[in-house]
């Protein structure tokens, strides 16, 4: 139906509520797609981000030891990982020359354990250690350390 100036008012009428209906389609799809990120890549990419930050402590436990700094290496110790050290069960300061990460897993919440070798200077002695780290309030910690294989 057309009025006198030519605008036919069902067809815009028609129009809007299909462009309304395109609207709320999309938000629908938009919506299932965000769960859909949500539910799988979200928190992959949380554990991504912990793993970095276990890493990034145990970095810093290893590079204080190779400076051989007792103080800054304690510092990452928890108080079994001290009585481990106590009985003699792993020395905290050797010769190392450098160190490499070979593996790691995730135990359980908040706790992670890495395959670390440890290469000494002169290249005599290289041994491997597995070390694990448990989360403790917002902070990892150095939970154990004893020699591989």
């Amino acid at each position: 139906m057309q009025t006198s100036n030519g605008v036919d008012k069902k067809g815009i009428i028609k129009a809007l509520i299909f462009a309304t209906f395109l609207a709320f389609l999309g938000i629908g799809i938009l919506g299932w797609q965000y769960r859909h990120i949500e539910k799988e890549q979200i928190p992959a990419l949380e554990e991504k981000i912990e793993q970095k930050s276990v890493e990034a402590v145990l970095e810093k436990f290893m590079h204080a030891r190779i400076e051989q700094n007792k103080e800054i290496s304690w510092g990452y110790l928890t108080e079994r990982a001290v009585e481990d050290l106590n009985e003699g069960k792993f020395s905290l300061l050797n010769n190392m020359a450098r160190y490499e990460i070979m593996n790691s897993e995730k135990l359980a919440l908040n706790q992670y354990r890495y395959a670390v070798k440890i290469y000494e200077k002169g290249g005599v002695n290289d041994f491997v250690e597995i070390i694990t780290l448990v989360k403790i309030l917002d902070q990892y910690y150095i939970d154990s350390v004893t020699l591989g294989g």
